[in-house]
């Protein structure tokens, strides 16, 4: 597999780990300057997310060969776009409960105008 550089946020320190190693739990993201690491569940998360991601290259490897580069720099558009996303996604439950709930009040009026009639 490949090897993974990593720069700590904290004291910019560089180093590279190896990615099977991040997959199978065997290693954990930990800058070896100033101790900062990552908490148990996000390593386990994150080797599993590479662990899933090698199966998917490996799927289409038969059809495809690739190279994958990622920086985390271009992956802040990504997540303020799913940010975005999300809140829009909650707009539009919102507004399809209000309308649930308007509906029922429109009902609610209907009785209220007939028996003032």
């Amino acid at each position: 597999m490949a090897t993974i550089e990593f720069t700590c946020v904290k004291c910019e320190g560089n180093f590279e780990l190896d990615s099977s190693d991040l997959a199978d739990g065997s290693e954990s993201v930990e800058c070896p300057h100033c101790a900062a690491k990552l908490s148990k569940s996000a390593n386990e998360d994150f080797g599993q997310a590479l662990a899933d991601l090698v199966a998917q290259i490996a799927a289409i490897s038969k059809k495809f060969t690739l190279t994958l580069e990622l920086d985390t720099e271009d992956l802040d558009a990504v997540d303020e776009d799913d940010d975005d996303d999300e809140d829009d996604d909650d707009e539009v439950d919102e507004v399809d409960d209000d309308d649930d709930d308007d509906d029922d009040d429109d009902d609610d009026d209907d009785l209220v105008e007939d028996s003032d009639d």
